[in-house]
């Protein structure tokens, strides 16, 4: 990574809204430092073909100019905006582009669709361990829509089709209460473009789905509502089921009545129900039961992609969720060389106990974070701090982990010391059976792993264990003396000993 942190802004000038993201970049990725957001509706009146309207682009310009004086008021380095469909679009783009430069000092480059399903991808690859599935993404803009199919390391297809939520609502009259034909007319309009993307997006077969953009936030959120499910961190799961329940709640509705039923802005409300009907036919002709509602969009892909391309090569691919733990970490003031060394530690020790605890992979990823932050809750009060860790974890955002991550992560940080989990514990008692499971197994390894570097040393280098029958022999490679680390683990690994009925032994090298 570069030596000297930088700060950048990223501006998104969306068809609907327009988005700017103020981040600093780090060791580890990057940290956000400020937000701004604005409903401009830059396509209102004049999407498919039509040119931007005097408003709008006043309404544009206005919103870009008070991004810039945010992002000079945090001395930033380096700005840098792009524009999607609507100003792609539109016949009159160089005078808006114009007027921008002219009147913000900002120079906004109009991409393609397949640049934007690009950075789509990059910042869903940051925010979900997608490891060897294959993804399906969809983005639902206010001018197009974006499917991406790829895994964590390739790309397998990416189409731009204008199916987006703003441009549907106006061509079908969806803004106020539509007839049943219009809602028809759109779906039958959204199945149609669809249709030549459908059989290669099924052959390529769909492990995961992940929804971006606002719209598809906006979705979640009112599924969430209807269903009287609490609303998670991060990731949230949405059934094509309880979005087809919403198409006929909104049909039924004017705009400011949306806005106030569901508590959204007025300008999401004139497009939300054609981004419903949209979303609800791409699951259905795709064969998909549910997707994940992820918090990030383009404007996250551009900051992972300008990132990138000032890090080091060896240091390229740090995540959002690992900057969300680092993030955390570092405001709770953790002792953040103890914490990755141990998450080290408990990561040797996770892969090589396979054979006894039979984890998926991904479950690495939330030992980790556990590791990171056990300490959290000293920044509250040394005594108890393993329960001030949890209740720090439980409520942060910890971003691009679902709530159930969140929860696991809180609870192996909770047990690291002291008791082990137990049936009375209101916080484990709110878990799911596998949950529990879980959360003994990770807080088993972390026990272990923290106990050899209790004295924030790092006198343990690394850890070999060999597990047989009902004997797992740990081989602890020491730079410096650590027989205190090592007693210590002795004692901690009791609970791993009972968790998994084995005689565990120590030696060192």
């Amino acid at each position: 990574m570069a030596t000297k942190p930088r700060r950048i802004a990223a501006i998104d000038v969306g068809t609907n809204s327009i988005h700017m993201i103020v981040a600093e970049t780090r060791e580890h990725g990057y940290r956000v430092v400020d937000r701004e957001k604005e409903m401009v509706q830059l396509g209102l009146a004049s999407l498919d073909g039509q040119p931007l309207t005097a408003e709008a682009m006043d309404r544009g310009v206005g919103a870009i100019k008070r991004m810039a004086e945010i992002a000079a008021k945090w001395n930033v380095d380096e700005t840098f905006a792009v524009a999607t469909s609507a100003v792609r679009e539109a016949p009159n783009r160089r005078d808006f582009l114009r007027r921008v430069k002219e009147e913000t000092g900002v120079k906004v480059r109009v991409i393609s669709g397949e640049e934007e399903a690009d950075y789509i991808l990059r910042a869903v690859r940051s925010a979900v361990e997608v490891n060897g599935q294959t993804a399906l993404c969809i983005d639902i803009g206010g001018g197009s829509v974006e499917l991406i199919v790829g895994t964590a390391d390739e790309t397998y297809l990416t189409r731009s089709e204008p199916l987006g939520a703003l441009r549907l609502a106006q061509r079908y009259s969806l803004i106020e209460r539509p007839a049943p034909r219009a809602v028809e007319q759109c779906r039958r309009h959204v199945e149609d473009r669809i249709d030549k993307h459908r059989r290669r997006i099924l052959r390529l077969g769909v492990d995961l789905c992940v929804g971006t953009s606002g719209t598809i936030q906006t979705l979640a959120t009112m599924a969430a509502q209807s269903e009287t499910a609490s609303t998670p961190h991060g990731l949230r799961r949405v059934s094509r089921a309880a979005v087809s329940e919403l198409i006929p709640i909104l049909a039924s509705m004017s705009a400011p009545e949306r806005a106030e039923r569901f508590g959204i802005d007025g300008p999401r409300a004139t497009s939300v129900l054609a981004g419903a009907i949209v979303l609800d036919t791409l699951l259905d002709v795709l064969k998909i039961d549910e997707l994940l509602a992820c918090p990030v969009a383009m404007r996250e892909g551009m900051l992972e992609s300008r990132v990138a391309a000032l890090e080091e090569p060896e240091e390229n691919g740090g995540s959002l969720r690992q900057a969300s733990v680092l993030s955390l970490a570092q405001r709770t003031d953790c002792d953040l060389k103890h914490g990755l060394h141990v998450a080290k530690l408990a990561s040797r020790i996770f892969d090589q106990t396979k054979p006894l605890h039979a984890l998926e992979h991904q479950m690495t990823a939330l030992l980790e974070s556990a590791a990171v932050l056990h300490e959290a809750g000293l920044h509250v009060s040394d005594r108890a701090h393993h329960k001030h860790s949890y209740y720090l974890i439980r409520h942060a955002d910890l971003r691009g982990f679902t709530d159930e991550e969140i929860l696991i992560i809180a609870n192996a940080a909770r047990y690291y010391r002291k008791s082990t989990p137990e049936a009375e514990h209101e916080n484990f008692a709110e878990l799911t059976p596998t949950q529990q499971q879980d959360v003994e197994k990770l807080a088993a390894i972390l026990r272990i792993a923290e106990a050899l570097d209790r004295g924030h040393r790092g006198s343990v280098r690394d850890v070999a264990v060999r597990v047989r029958r009902d004997e797992a022999l740990f081989t602890v490679r020491t730079r410096s003396d650590a027989s205190v680390e090592i007693a210590s683990a002795m004692k901690r690994a009791k609970y791993f000993a009972h968790l998994f009925d084995v005689e565990v032994r120590f030696e060192a090298r």
